[in-house]
């Protein structure tokens, strides 16, 4: 039997004899023995053991801000020679060479296939859209880390046996230690929940431009391994011919696909089965040409369209077994190869390990050069090589691939290995502590406050304000609060009307101007028939209205910083957010609250949230009209919707009801500094519509919360369009009684009770106001929307 020790070289070309009827087919414990002289249950046993040990790992280190790949690293060292294989028998049950040969295949299969669902999400508009600070920065993290490693290495290499004798080994190492790979750096920075921060969307950019550099280098490796000339071109020739098929042949078949499948359904089953098989079909001339799976994973991903149906679906169907189950195997794997009693020479050990923080150091020179001529500051060119600087599954699947040419010796492997381990564990919490995005975003240190509102907004001059529409019924009702809002000359409208395009299949976060819908299709899409009705509205309007189109694609939970970035530069008062209707979707637990939830907690302004029933109002402008119901108890955010109300008043064909509940209750010192607010608030807002017979006001006093329910109960007596309320009514009191039977509390104790499907039938649009929290209550100046109406 061959030699089980992962040093032995017949591990780089095993020969394996196995005798097929004992060692694959096991007829169960009491006629074939003890199940682990067999292949499958040995396997199966890998599998358990791999995703276990790292699930622990992930628990236990998560509170230290350790990433999954350090957890999945350290799972493999343990399963591998470093820990537990130091006992004889262990290895010879679980780590024989004919069960290791299952095991490779696997892996090797598991981590293609996970660069393949990776290379998916990647958006190749990327590639060409890049900007002059991103190719400079990008360019600099290669060049000097480059020249850095490529000189460290050929001043010292008599240092590194393993290196001794290969002088294009050594060019080709520094290349991998100036790369950033865009699969790495997007899967740490989506575990980092810093995908759409600032830093985190130039870093992805960047690594785009590496992935070209990446593909170069794969070329040159292939023709580098040939031993004739003439073999190197054939290689590359035939390289390039699978790309151009891919392109050229694949591309259009698979946009077939996505033409055929009906809108809003996933693509057939059978597709995403024929898409695999090709994939690995293609695997199989990559292997034949560059003996590598890699560049198919790659050229797949990337010519599969991102988003619905296509993407979204293969990404669904396969990501979780994939990534979850069969990618632990690839670490298994990892920690067969490590052997850490292999490292003996310390100075070897010393030098190498040089040689790869020489690189990171480099990183940090070249982004730190750069950075300056774009003025940005030193902390962050720091925090971004950093981040650059995070390694992953490329380099690991580099240093395997070196191991098998014999490139590498086995201490140099362990060493590759622990330098990928023991910076990502010294990076990550780094970033993790320094880099606040939510904090740092976009910063306005000549403008107090940061944060605005509708009370702070006056009624001279342009009225900013971000609408968010996921889906084409939200547009009508959207349109009429823009009306409502009666701009005029001196007080025009401009809306930020921002599709949300939610994609699990989207790795990088993207807001960016829409212009498409100025094309003449044949078949507009969704974003298309938002952008028109908008333009159109704006177009034919009596009044001074200007659309902002913009299409933002990403998973919900990222969506609400590049929105808020946007809302806190352009100083926009008023962000509004669809809540969705449908059960199914939003569920309390679902991902669609996670986009409402975070704009509420991040957005430095307010946030409405409009509970859409389909509001009835005809859309026709010369017979516009709208019924609306404001409900005020006093605090900060019924001061808002109080705000929102009085620029509807002065429009000639929205009749409004403010219906004011008094709480007779113990007040404290607090209650009656807010109540003092609230009475200059709406002492001018019954000032500015006196003798307004469209407004109309009626007081109620309410000694607990039962009777502001009943009160509540009165809008059913008339046919309101939309009822306005204030997420909070600055009642500690009358919120704590009621927040348990709360179902969704992002639109607060009377904004769910009022959205609930059995309230006055669920006709009603609700529109649910939250001003922003600054932490003093009662500083807010009188609404200014009351000066010149």
């Amino acid at each position: 039997m061959a030699s089980t020790t992962p040093n032995n070289s017949a591990l780089i070309n095993p020969q394996v004899c196995v005798l097929l009827n004992k060692n694959i087919q096991y007829h169960g414990i009491f006629s074939s023995g003890s199940p682990l002289d067999y292949i499958v249950p040995v396997f199966m046993l890998q599998v358990i053991l791999s995703v276990v040990i790292s699930r622990l790992f992930y628990i236990i280190l998560r509170p230290l801000k350790q990433s999954k790949l350090v957890c999945n690293i350290l799972a493999g060292l343990i399963l591998g020679p470093s820990v537990l294989g130091r006992s004889k028998s262990y290895m010879e049950k679980m780590f024989a060479p004919k069960e290791m040969i299952v095991t490779a295949t696997m892996s090797n299969l598991a981590s293609n296939l996970f660069i393949f669902l990776v290379y998916i999400k990647m958006d190749t508009a990327m590639l060409s859209q890049q900007g002059k600070k991103t190719r400079r920065i990008g360019l600099s993290c290669i060049i000097f880390p480059f020249l850095f490693t490529v000189s460290f290495t050929s001043l010292l290499h008599q240092f590194l046996p393993g290196m001794k004798g290969h002088n294009t080994f050594r060019i080709q190492f520094s290349i991998v230690s100036s790369l950033s790979y865009f699969i790495v750096i997007a899967y740490a920075l989506d575990e980092l929940n810093l995908l759409s921060s600032e830093l985190g969307q130039l870093s992805t950019s960047i690594t785009t431009l590496n992935e070209i550099v990446s593909g170069l280098t794969i070329m040159v490796e292939a023709a580098l391994v040939q031993e004739k000339a003439i073999d190197s071109l054939y290689a590359i020739l035939s390289l390039c011919g699978l790309i151009a098929f891919a392109i050229f042949v694949v591309r259009p078949v698979l946009l077939q696909i996505i033409k055929r499948t009906p809108k809003g359904k996933p693509v057939k089953e059978s597709y995403v089965i024929a898409i695999l098989l090709w994939t690995l079909l293609l695997g199989v001339g990559t292997e034949a040409t560059v003996a590598s799976l890699t560049p198919a994973a790659m050229i797949m991903g990337l010519i599969i369209p991102d988003g619905p149906p296509l993407g979204a679906t293969i990404i669904q169907k396969c990501e979780l077994i994939i990534s979850e189950f069969f990618l632990p195997l690839f670490y298994i794997r990892i920690g067969y190869f490590t052997n850490l009693s292999a490292i003996q020479d310390w100075r070897q050990l010393v030098v190498f390990g040089a040689a790869m923080v020489v690189g990171y150091l480099g990183r940090m020179v070249g982004s730190i050069l750069v950075s300056s001529s774009f003025n940005m500051g030193k902390t962050s060119a720091v925090l971004l090589s950093l981040i650059l600087s995070l390694q992953g599954i490329m380099e690991l699947l580099q240093g395997i691939k070196w191991k098998h040419q014999q490139l590498i010796d086995d201490q140099n492997f362990a060493t590759l290995v622990m330098s990928i381990l023991i910076l990502n564990a010294i990076i990550t919490p780094i970033i993790q502590i320094c880099y606040k995005p939510e904090v740092a975003g976009f910063d306005l240190p000549t403008i107090k406050p940061r944060f605005k509102s509708l009370q702070m907004t006056s009624s001279i001059g342009e009225l900013r304000i971000i609408t968010c529409i996921q889906e084409e019924e939200n547009v009508p009702s959207i349109i009429s609060l823009l009306e409502a809002l009666n701009p005029k000359e001196v007080n025009p409208i401009c809306a930020y009307v921002i599709h949300l395009v939610a994609l699990a299949s989207q790795t990088v976060p993207t807001l960016s101007p829409y212009k498409n819908h100025k094309r003449k299709f044949s078949t507009p899409t969704s974003s298309d028939n938002i952008m028109r009705a908008f333009l159109n509205y704006a177009e034919h309007t009596r009044f001074p209205v200007q659309i902002q189109p913009f299409r933002m694609i990403s998973p919900f939970k990222y969506m609400h910083q590049p929105i808020c970035r946007l809302a806190e530069t352009m100083r926009i008062p008023l962000i509004v957010v669809p809540f969705f209707k449908s059960e199914e979707v939003h569920s309390t637990d679902g991902t669609l609250r996670i986009f409402n939830t975070n704009i509420q907690a991040f957005a430095k302004c307010t946030v409405g949230i409009l509970v859409d029933r389909g509001l009835r109002t005809h859309i026709s402008l010369t017979t516009f009209s709208y019924n609306v119901a404001l409900i005020f108890l006093g605090g900060a955010d019924d001061r808002e919707a109080l705000a929102f109300a009085a620029r509807m008043s002065s429009h000639p064909n929205i009749t409004i009801t403010v219906l004011r509940i008094h709480w007779r209750r113990r007040n404290t010192l607090e209650f009656e500094i807010e109540k003092e607010v609230d009475e200059s608030f709406f002492r001018d807002f019954k000032a500015m519509n006196d003798g307004n017979a469209c407004v109309a006001c009626h007081d109620l006093v309410a000694r607990d919360s039962e009777e502001v329910i009943n009160a509540l109960g009165s809008l059913s007596k008339n046919n309101f369009d939309l009822v306005v309320v204030g997420k909070r009514q600055g009642i500690a009191e009358f919120e704590e009684k009621l927040i348990s039977w709360t179902e969704y509390p992002e639109l607060g104790v009377i904004g769910d009770a009022i959205a609930a499907p059995g309230f006055c039938g669920g006709t009603m649009s609700v529109l649910v106001l939250q001003h922003h929290d600054d932490g003093h209550l009662s500083e807010s100046p009188r609404c200014s929307t009351y000066i010149s109406c």
